[in-house]
């Protein structure tokens, strides 16, 4: 399967309860990802209409007797299947938990999947595979400063592994900090 950007599965997230029209889809991004996610407006709907291209999202004109007509959007079958499946797994990149992580977990209980668990398992597992290879890099590094860089990135690295423990594991068995 070809890998999408984080941003096409929001917004596939963002139709997954139902059609929205752009301003709409704006308005729940702020509403529900506010405070880790943003989407500006060129960029929604250049993404849309890429999803749409791609089949995993349709849209359509609704016309409005005093107000200007709006495009109305929603996610196809084959965007629900590719969003639950971007759902399903754990992020690549340790930069990317930030966010992308954490648009998976709002969805995730947004909608009552039930791999919440299962994810942040696999997660912690994606996390401490890259901390032993970070390990490895570090113990045959030399150089000061590298030394430092591989040291931060480890503490960054734990401190993930920590907050998935106490707090991620804790958001999906119970529904919330």
């Amino acid at each position: 399967m070809k890998t999408r950007a984080a941003t096409e599965y929001v917004l596939l997230g963002a139709l997954f309860s139902g059609p929205r029209h752009g301003y709409e889809i704006i308005s729940f991004l702020e509403q529900s990802l506010g405070r880790s996610w943003y989407v500006g407006t060129s960029q929604l709907y250049t993404v849309l209409k890429r999803l749409e291209k791609d089949g995993l999202v349709k849209s359509w004109v609704k016309h409005q007797e005093t107000r200007p007509s709006k495009r109305i959007f929603s996610i196809t079958k084959k965007g629900e299947e590719r969003f639950k499946e971007w759902t399903r797994r754990p992020s690549e990149h340790v930069r990317d938990l930030r966010v992308e992580f954490l648009a998976k977990l709002y969805f995730i209980k947004t909608h009552d999947f039930p791999w919440g668990e299962k994810l942040v398992e696999e997660q912690a597992r994606v996390l401490r595979e890259r901390r032993a290879t970070l390990m490895s890099l570090r113990r045959r590094e030399k150089d000061q400063y590298h030394l430092l860089v591989y040291s931060l990135k480890l503490a960054t690295v734990r401190s993930w592994l920590t907050w998935l423990e106490k707090e991620a594991r804790k958001f999906v068995k119970e529904g919330g900090l």
